[in-house]
């Protein structure tokens, strides 16, 4: 059987089987790497603008929560204990357990000024907490410093029980500056008899807040000393509410005790008048600037309008009983540093100029937001902010009498 003959591939062939070439390999790696910057590129920039998004509705989360809470405490503020013209007295209580006496000013409000350079300001609010109806009710007889009853009109202690916390208003209302006439807690130690006409305050299990004789919290100095006359007003609190809202981190001893593991937090301390406690939670992130400011009706006849606005407190009963609303501003940081390039003698920051917010409605005033520690040097300006502003009345002052 005889072999076919191999013939040579043709020449064509053999030339369309040679490869890439050098050059083509380096063209096509060029074209590949260019493709991975400009991906690259893209995909930075789009995280950049996410994440400056995300920072940003963070921030707006954070100080629309932060001035929904302000705003629903301040609200509700004053709520069973602006009765009777009370509103203005200092209040004075001692709870067994208490190293220091319980001493606040009855205004729905207290507004702690940072001062002019801008420190950020703190609220405290105080409210009673009944669960039932109760009315003011008037003191029919003399009560003296040592006594541990009040005498009221019979069958007026409606509302009234066993434990509920009660303070003693007297007529007319002291100024809070006034060191001998102030407005007293004290606990209710049995449930009034139907009919009856008498209120006791014995101090105890039942009455934490009943000092004995040597350290009752009545005015005077002797047991026979009178502590509020006849047509004093009694208010039942049922227990209180008092809390102060300000921001961790700032350097505000008031704020930082405890010490808050995070700063720049809007921080809630509550009183427990249950228990004599103190607690601090902080609420929200990333709140960097906190101011308020009283709106007070200064008019000669009182139309519940505000006519001025400061950051100053009164001093007096009648004063504070003028305080109408309150105006408070918010500032929330995003957490995004975005320190961009400077491409020019001019430096490109986020955030070129502080925010401003109108303390009068019509001013703009500006917030401090560059103060230490928040950042150094221009470092403040790297970063996006929200202000969130609101005139809040105080409606369980508008309703009380002129």
């Amino acid at each position: 059987m005889t072999a076919s003959p191999v013939f040579p591939a043709p020449a064509s062939a053999a030339a369309s089987q040679r490869g890439v070439t050098l050059i083509e390999l380096m063209v096509g790696m060029v074209i590949g790497l260019l493709a991975v910057l400009v991906i690259a590129q893209v995909t930075t920039v789009y995280e950049g603008r996410k994440r400056t998004i995300t920072a940003g509705s963070d921030a707006q989360v954070n100080g629309a929560l932060a001035l929904q809470t302000l705003q629903r405490d301040v609200q509700t503020s004053g709520y069973g204990m602006t009765e009777g013209g009370a509103t203005g007295c200092r209040i004075v209580g001692q709870r067994a357990g208490m190293a220091t006496r319980f001493e606040r000013t009855l205004a729905p409000v207290v507004i702690t000024d940072g001062g002019d350079d801008g420190t950020a300001d703190s609220i405290d609010v105080l409210m009673s907490n009944h669960t039932d109806f109760a009315l003011p009710t008037r003191v029919a007889n003399n009560h003296l410093r040592g006594s541990n009853v009040f005498v009221i009109g019979n069958n007026t202690g409606l509302g009234h029980h066993k434990g509920d916390l009660m303070l003693a208003v007297p007529t007319p209302t002291p100024d809070p500056t006034d060191p001998a006439r102030y407005c007293s807690l004290f606990n209710v130690s049995a449930d009034p008899v139907p009919g009856s006409n008498q209120l006791f305050h014995d101090a105890g299990a039942d009455g934490p807040w009943n000092q004995d004789l040597t350290t009752t919290v009545f005015p005077g100095v002797q047991s026979t000393d009178l502590s509020y006359a006849a047509g004093s007003v009694l208010l039942d609190l049922g227990s209180l509410v008092s809390r102060r809202y300000c921001i961790t981190g700032l350097s505000d001893v008031r704020c930082d005790t405890p010490a808050s593991q995070t700063p720049y937090q809007l921080r809630q301390i509550s009183f427990n008048s249950g228990t004599g406690q103190t607690s601090a939670d902080d609420l929200y992130p990333q709140i960097v600037q906190l101011q308020a400011v009283y709106g007070i009706d200064t008019s000669a006849v009182a139309d519940q309008v505000a006519d001025v606005w400061t950051p100053v407190s009164p001093t007096t009963a009648k004063g504070w009983q003028r305080v109408v609303a309150v105006r408070v501003a918010v500032v929330a940081r995003s957490t995004q540093n975005e320190q961009r390039p400077t491409q020019s003698a001019v430096p490109n920051w986020v955030t070129p100029t502080l925010p401003v917010w109108y303390p009068d409605g019509v001013t703009a005033k500006p917030l401090r937001i560059d103060k230490a520690p928040l950042g150094t040097g221009d470092d403040w300006r790297n970063y996006r902010y929200k202000v969130f502003e609101t005139v809040i009345p105080l409606r369980n002052l508008l309703w009380q009498p002129a």
